[in-house]
């Protein structure tokens, strides 16, 4: 039994999605095509408000395709997050986006594991505190990789050192019982209902997941739900936490010589209900057939129309095939397309680094491979006398450094062109982290008629409806809200509720929603202009 509760503690949809959170409730959308935003000067900065988004997704495609519609207009987002461990993960999250020195295809799978699953390889672990101490290094002195995107200008010393605590909690050698930890929010939730959760989150998904997001299979949500891993790949052991995603929050001791006072109390206080799977995972760009809901693409139902219907995919690859999307994108100028069916791999050619794909460099035979002109008979003569086992295991020794060393050079080159590119694309990119909530903007000379566009999640729309936000926009600019579409602790009659009161607050600040005539019930952002 907990020895604390949360003086956060409300309703049952907050034990729900958490006290805070660390992916955000809607697919990633790319800003500027949201808002059809054009860049009307090339030198100008496009301003860009991101309000409790939980994560870097909107960022991230907005990024890869900005070539699209604004290809040399300098993008600077203003990230307004809390509490300082989400923001703490921005940093993480961007890093592991643009760590060139992994390939595409290992570094999807890494920051999908990172980004969504609860416990993680051991590897990753280890991997996320090497992160963490480069990061400690970039919050103090501003010597990193990523130290010319981030702009800390607008954080406040405490909220720095606050964020540097959080970089070193994920070390190693930091205790964080994670499943515990996670198990006591289940058991808050479910409450007399524990015992019999299976049938409550079968419910939640016959009743909400399925039918707005159907390519989330049952089964992965159940393992999600009861586990707190969402990306599971080939045969990888997920049993070290995911340090990243601790953070704290205040509580009031219940037993003890504390009982009764106040405190900060460590743990996992986020969303266990809705899941990672829509930030990523429940559409993508139909680039080709191999990406629609034919017969050969990822969306493809089989025996559609019957009881027994099922995806022929799942969330899991729609998300990683995303993610790899975004970082081809970014790397090449090109829309990454699948070549082939049902193998979301297939369009990232060859990469040696890549530990999956087996690649051979060009012109030489798989060591192994069989065949080859020495082997054949010459003039109807039997090849005469036999090399003997040591002078052949001496030749296969050297065939094989000779194959490494190319293979290492070939490694080293794709390295070097993922550096450059991703330097490239990065070059007029600059994140603004930002203390003390979008209130503490309000009457900043600095910030008033900024931003162009401004995306508010569904932890920030209430602020839309404060006099001052307006005070916030250009004249011209666009609102971005997230619907509640894929909030699946609300009930369908809950989120009828919802866009009411989104749609009042909007009226009250005069603004013109530019989607008439759609589904609003089938919309994941609501699209408003300042008018």
């Amino acid at each position: 039994m907990s020895q604390f509760s949360t003086t956060q503690s409300g309703s049952s949809n907050h034990a729900a999605i958490g006290l805070q959170g660390m992916w955000g409730f809607s697919p990633a959308a790319n800003l500027l095509a949201e808002s059809e935003h054009v860049a009307a000067n090339d030198q100008e900065p496009i301003n860009i408000l991101v309000m409790n988004s939980c994560d870097v997704r909107h960022i991230l495609k907005t990024v890869a395709q900005r070539r699209r519609s604004a290809p040399n207009s300098p993008l600077h987002f203003y990230m307004v997050d809390s509490p300082v461990e989400v923001m703490a993960r921005h940093f993480l999250l961007m890093h592991v986006l643009m760590d060139w020195e992994i390939p595409i295809r290992q570094r999807s799978i890494l920051f999908l594991e990172i980004f969504g699953n609860a416990l993680v390889t051991g590897r990753t672990a280890r991997y996320i505190d090497s992160v963490a101490r480069g990061l400690v290094e970039l919050i103090t002195d501003g010597e990193h990789p990523l130290s010319d995107v981030f702009d800390l200008t607008n954080l406040k010393f405490r909220d720095r050192d606050y964020i540097e605590n959080t970089f070193k909690s994920w070390f190693t050698d930091v205790p964080y019982d994670v499943e515990s930890l996670r198990d006591q929010r289940l058991r808050h939730y479910y409450g007399d209902r524990y015992d019999v959760r299976k049938n409550v989150l079968d419910w939640d998904y016959q009743n909400r997941v399925k039918l707005v997001a159907s390519i989330i299979h049952i089964k992965q949500y159940r393992e999600w739900r009861n586990s707190g891993v969402a990306f599971e790949f080939g045969d990888a052991t997920y049993n070290a936490p995911n340090r990243s995603m601790s953070s704290y929050t205040t509580g009031m001791m219940k037993a003890g010589k504390d009982k009764g006072i106040k405190k900060d109390i460590r743990g996992y206080w986020l969303d266990i209900v809705v899941s990672p799977y829509p930030a990523f995972g429940v559409n993508c760009e139909k680039v080709n057939k191999f990406a629609g809901d034919e017969a050969d693409g990822l969306f493809y139902i089989l025996n559609k129309g019957t009881g027994t219907a099922q995806h022929r995919h799942h969330t899991v690859e729609v998300a990683t095939y995303n993610v790899m999307s975004y970082l081809w994108e970014i790397e090449t100028g090109e829309t990454y397309a699948m070549r082939k069916k049902n193998d979301i791999f297939s369009g990232l050619g060859e990469d040696v680094s890549d530990v999956v794909v087996y690649a051979t460099p060009d012109g030489e035979k798989p060591v192994g491979g069989g065949g080859g002109d020495n082997d054949k008979v010459e003039d109807g003569k039997e090849k005469e006398g036999e090399e003997d086992a040591a002078a052949k295991a001496k030749k296969a020794e050297e065939l094989e450094a000779a194959k490494q060393e190319r293979l290492e050079k070939k490694r080293l080159r794709q390295a070097a062109s993922r550096a450059r590119n991703i330097v490239d694309m990065l070059e007029n990119i600059k994140i603004f982290p930002v203390s003390g909530g979008v209130e503490g903007m309000y009457g900043r000379q600095k910030f008033q008629e900024k931003f162009d566009i401004a995306y508010v999640s569904q932890h920030g729309c209430h602020r839309v409806g404060d006099d001052q936000f307006p005070s916030l926009l250009k004249p011209s600019a666009k609102v971005v809200l997230e619907t509640g579409k894929h909030v699946y602790a609300l009930q369908a009659k809950q989120c009828e509720e919802l866009t009411k009161k989104m749609f009042e607050l909007t009226e009250k600040q005069g603004w013109k929603f530019n989607g008439e005539g759609g589904d609003k019930g089938e919309m994941e952002n609501f699209v408003f202009s300042r008018v």
